[in-house]
């Protein structure tokens, strides 16, 4: 490969990996806002309060400022990953699609958190933004894991065995299951409730919470999801290759199911509402990112175009 191509395929997987870090850190951010009530901190949009741009040293307004930081930061970066994905070409079409995907879900939910902001939004815009900013940050981080499984060339690729092949619709289903879960929270959550927040539920109807037969649907997605992130890191753990990632989703999830056990028995606080919402985040993100490593195709290959590979250039998915 020329030099200068070689330069290229580095920039742009460095690209790609600090769009998908920053569209993670940005819902996580989102995240932690929620569970530690600091959206009101800074009623403003970009500055904090009217005519300070910066916030106080405090807690809360400190939260919400670097959020803001964060997911502006992260707009620019999966706007280039999406400039350089045009360049990309290979067997597989989704590492040119899915940061497209990743960047409207980046604009849908940085507009829906602006209005939020300034005037408030409904429930059902709420949900819309939720869904946005998963998508955004799971749909940024697969293709960063393709781009880079490239990037280590053909030596270091082989097609995925029976064991990936079967965990990868598994790690899709959970993921779906999750989100679901994630986003009937918005729908089911009484005013001011940690409901509307990502976390799981704690196993029981919250009575202040709307909804009794939407909660049930929602413990039952719960159920079912446990089973399916229980299942996956089963079949992880027993692929060699694929350990660290079953070690990894098992020990997010189990933490998770401590935690949420400590909030039922104790009451909620802060600190434990930061955690479980985290934790959450990154759950969703810990199986997007397998599903890219197991993503059923012989080679999750993209080779960028440039003057010297014209031949490239036709190769599409």
């Amino acid at each position: 490969m020329p030099k200068n191509a070689s330069a290229t395929s580095t920039a742009t997987l460095t690209v790609f990996r600090l769009a998908a870090l920053f569209t993670f850190l940005a819902v996580a951010m989102g995240a932690l806002v929620c569970a530690t009530g600091s959206g009101a901190s800074c009623p403003t949009w970009p500055g904090c309060r009217p005519g300070q741009i910066t916030p106080q040293w405090q807690l809360s307004p400190l939260i919400e400022f670097t959020h803001r930081v964060v997911a502006m930061s992260a707009g620019p970066l999966v706007l280039a990953a999406a400039i350089m994905s045009r360049r990309l070409h290979g067997p597989n079409r989704w590492v040119r699609i899915l940061p497209l995907i990743a960047l409207a879900g980046a604009l849908a939910a940085g507009a829906f958190g602006r209005a939020a902001i300034l005037s408030g939004i409904p429930t059902w815009m709420g949900g819309i933004d939720l869904f946005s900013a998963l998508t955004a940050m799971t749909s940024m981080g697969v293709a960063a894991v393709m781009v880079g499984s490239a990037a280590r060339g053909p030596a270091r690729r082989s097609a995925p065995g029976p064991q990936p092949l079967r965990l990868f619709p598994l790690a899709a289903m959970s993921l779906a299951v999750l989100v679901a879960m994630h986003v009937s929270g918005i729908f089911a959550a009484g005013k001011g409730s940690y409901t509307r927040c990502l976390g799981w539920p704690i196993w029981q109807r919250i009575d202040t919470d709307l909804q009794p037969w939407l909660q049930n649907v929602r413990l039952g997605l719960a159920g079912l999801g446990a089973v399916l992130v229980l299942t996956t890191v089963v079949v992880a753990v027993r692929d060699d290759r694929l350990r660290r990632w079953g070690i990894a989703l098992g020990t997010l999830f189990a933490a998770e199911m401590v935690l949420g056990q400590v909030i039922r028995a104790a009451g909620l606080n802060k600190g434990a509402a930061a955690g479980y919402s985290v934790m959450a985040v990154a759950l969703v993100s810990c199986l997007g990112l397998l599903m890219a490593v197991t993503w059923p195709t012989r080679e999750v290959a993209a080779t960028e175009a440039t003057p010297q590979q014209p031949e490239l250039a036709g190769v599409g998915g």
